[in-house]
C-alpha cells in the first residue's frame, strides 16, 4: 500500500539536540521531514537521560526514545576540522537546524551556524535556549524548574498555604520544542518565497508566560496577581475559597459547584445537581439557602461554603467517576473527570480518534503505544512511528564515502 503524501515530504532537518531540540525535531518527522540527528561518537548524551527502560540494546532513555522515533543518526566530532566539514556538507542539502543549549553553548552555535549559513544561505538555524538572545541572561543556563519558576509557573502551581510546586514534567522544555517547530516552519516558508533563511530564537522563558494565558490579563486588566491553588482555591476575583477537586467512589473530579462566576449555565449545573441530590437524600437546607452563583454570592461568608463544600463531599464520594460523568452529560452539570496516566490510555474518545499509534522496534524488543496522532490531517496524514535510531546508523548512507572515513 503507498504511504500517503505527509505535509513535509522533501524537507530536511538537523538536530543535535537535547530534550527541547528533540521535541521540535519529533514533530517535524511526524509531519514528514527527514530528521538526522548529529551526534558524537556512541550517541548523545540525552540517550543516557534517567529514567531508563531496558531494551534488548541495553538500559535507553524512555524520555529520548519517546521523542526520537523515525529520525536517522550521523555520528560527526564537529569539534574537528573533518566533522565541520561533514556538517557544511549536510547543511548544504538541509533546510532547517534544529538546536539547544544543552548540547551548544552560545559560541558553538555560532560557529556552527556560520558555517552552515555560508553553504546554504536559504537554511533556517533554530536555536532553543533558556532565556533567547539578547539580553542580561542570554548566556545562562537553567533547569526547566528553574524556567518554571522565572516563567511565573510555579506561582500559580499548588495549595496557597505551601510554597509554590512545579509540575513534575518538564513541561517547559517541551513547550519550547514544539513551539520552535512552529516558528521554524514559518521561517521555511519566508525561505521558500525569497531564498534567504533567517535565524529563530526561542525563548523557553517566554514559551512559558505563553502558557499563563488569561492570567496576564487579569493583572494587566483587572491589577490581579493570580493566586496559585489546588484542590481548595480562590477563583479570579473571589474574596472566598471554594473546592475544585473532589474525590469521587474511584477516583477524582474537577468540579466548581458554588462560587467563581459561570453565569446561567452554572446556576443551572447546580440547580441539577442540587435535584439529584435530594433524590439521594441529601437534602440539607444550606444547599438552597443562598443564591450561591447569582449576583449576591460574594457577600456569602466563608463558613457557608465550608458548610455546602461538605454535603457535595459526602454526596460525591457515593458515586463512581462514570456514575457522575454519565448524568452530568445529561443534566448538563458542570463537572469532568481528572484522568490519571492509566485513564488516558483507557479514555474512549482518545481510542475512537486513533490518538495512540503502535511502535514495533524489534531490534530493541518493544512493543508499545505512543500518542502519535497529535493531529489529524485528511490529505497529507501524520507518518506512524517508527524505531529511534542507533548511534550513527546512518552515517554511512548520508555521506559520502570519500569523506566517511575521515569523519568516524
Amino acid at each position: 500500500m503507498t504511504q500517503a503524501k505527509t505535509a513535509l515530504d522533501g524537507l530536511r532537518v538537523l538536530e543535535i539536540s537535547a530534550l527541547s531540540g528533540a521535541v521540535a525535531g519529533r514533530v517535524l518527522a511526524d509531519l514528514g521531514a527527514e530528521v538526522i540527528k548529529i551526534e558524537p561518537e556512541g550517541g548523545e548524551p540525552f540517550r543516557r537521560a534517567l529514567p531508563c527502560v531496558p531494551t534488548l540494546e541495553g538500559e535507553e532513555s524512555a524520555a529520548w526514545l519517546a521523542f526520537n522515533h523515525g529520525k536517522k543518526s550521523v555520528t560527526l566530532d564537529l569539534a574537528s576540522d573533518a566533522g565541520l566539514r561533514g556538517f557544511a556538507t549536510l547543511s548544504a542539502k538541509a533546510d532547517i537546524v534544529v538546536t539547544d543549549w544543552e548540547r551548544m553553548d552560545l559560541d558553538e552555535m555560532d560557529r556552527l551556524a556560520k558555517e552552515a549559513r555560508k553553504a546554504n544561505p536559504a537554511l533556517v538555524w533554530t536555536e532553543i535556549l533558556p532565556f533567547g538572545r539578547g539580553a542580561p541572561f542570554e548566556r545562562y543556563a537553567a533547569t526547566d524548574t528553574t524556567l518554571q519558576a522565572l516563567g511565573g509557573h510555579l506561582y500559580l502551581n499548588g495549595d496557597v498555604d505551601r510554597p509554590p510546586v512545579r509540575i513534575s514534567l518538564p513541561v517547559g522544555l517541551i513547550q519550547g520544542g514544539a513551539e520552535a517547530a512552529s516558528a521554524a516552519l514559518m521561517a521555511y516558508w519566508h525561505a521558500l518565497k525569497t531564498g534567504v533563511g533567517q535565524r529563530v530564537d526561542i525563548s523557553v522563558q517566554e514559551c512559558i508566560v505563553w502558557t499563563l494565558l488569561n492570567s496576564t490579563m487579569a493583572w494587566q486588566i483587572l491589577g490581579l496577581n493570580e493566586m496559585r491553588g489546588g484542590a481548595i482555591r480562590k477563583e479570579r476575583a473571589n474574596r472566598f475559597f471554594t473546592r475544585l477537586v473532589w474525590e469521587t467512589k474511584d477516583g477524582f473530579i474537577f468540579f466548581g459547584p458554588v462560587g467563581g462566576g459561570g453565569g446561567a449555565a452554572r446556576e443551572k449545573s447546580y440547580t441539577a445537581l442540587v435535584a439529584w441530590m435530594a433524590e439521594d437524600g441529601f437534602n440539607d437546607d444550606i444547599l438552597t439557602r443562598h443564591d450561591w452563583n447569582g449576583d449576591g454570592q460574594f457577600f456569602i461568608p466563608q463558613e457557608d461554603y465550608d458548610a455546602v463544600t461538605e454535603i457535595i463531599v459526602r454526596f460525591i464520594k457515593t458515586k463512581t467517576t462514570d456514575e457522575l460523568i454519565e448524568r452530568a452529560v445529561r443534566e448538563r452539570i458542570l463537572l469532568a473527570p481528572i484522568s490519571s496516566v492509566k485513564g488516558v490510555f483507557e479514555n474512549p474518545q482518545f481510542r475512537a480518534r486513533g490518538l495512540f499509534r503502535a511502535l514495533e522496534d524489534a531490534q530493541r524488543g518493544l512493543s508499545v503505544e505512543l500518542p502519535a496522532r497529535w493531529a489529524n490531517l485528511s490529505g497529507t496524514p501524520l507518518l506512524p512511528p517508527r524505531p529511534a535510531p542507533k548511534a550513527g546508523a546512518d552515517t554511512s548512507a548520508l555521506l559520502s564515502c570519500e569523506t566517511e572515513g575521515s569523519l568516524l
